[in-house]
């Protein structure tokens, strides 16, 4: 973005701009004023503590052993929304408290009964949420090789 939008000449120019600004902590005050500017206490940057906390929280299970070979995305994110933590209309309210913690990605091991994802929550019924989690979920016998990089575009 930040060669795309003309503030460096190249990507090795780019990639040096954004490590500086990271390391001298101008993109966190940023951040801190992005934050401000959406309604938000931009202290929570420096203390999670003053984010909102669930009431309730509970682990999904890993029904097998092996590794973890696929999740499905689209399934994680519909069981965060019916946790709360997102909208099924536009009057739907959000749970600011209430989220997921992913503990396995995939190529993780995992153990049978081992927790692969948390679930953060203020409402009482976890049920469609853990059971969307397990479908999203696959887990095989051989460890899958991720591919970080698909392609390079040039211009």
């Amino acid at each position: 973005m930040v060669y795309l939008g003309g503030k460096a000449a190249d990507l090795a120019e780019a990639r040096e701009l954004v490590t500086e600004n990271l390391r001298n902590g101008e993109a966190l005050e940023k951040f801190k004023v992005f934050v401000a500017s959406q309604g938000g206490n931009p202290a929570v940057v420096d203390d999670y503590s003053l984010m909102p906390q669930a009431s309730r929280q509970q682990d999904v299970l890993a029904e097998a052993s092996g590794y973890v070979t696929e999740i499905v995305a689209d399934d994680i994110g519909v069981a965060a929304m019916l946790l709360g933590a997102g909208r099924a209309t536009k009057e739907s309210v959000i749970d600011l408290a209430a989220g997921l913690k992913i503990l396995k990605k995939v190529g993780d091991p995992v153990q049978k009964g081992e927790a692969i994802v948390r679930m953060f929550a203020n409402k009482a019924d976890f049920g469609p949420a853990e059971k969307l989690i397990q479908e999203a979920y696959s887990i095989g016998s051989e460890r899958k090789e991720i591919t970080l990089i698909h392609g390079i575009i040039t211009d």
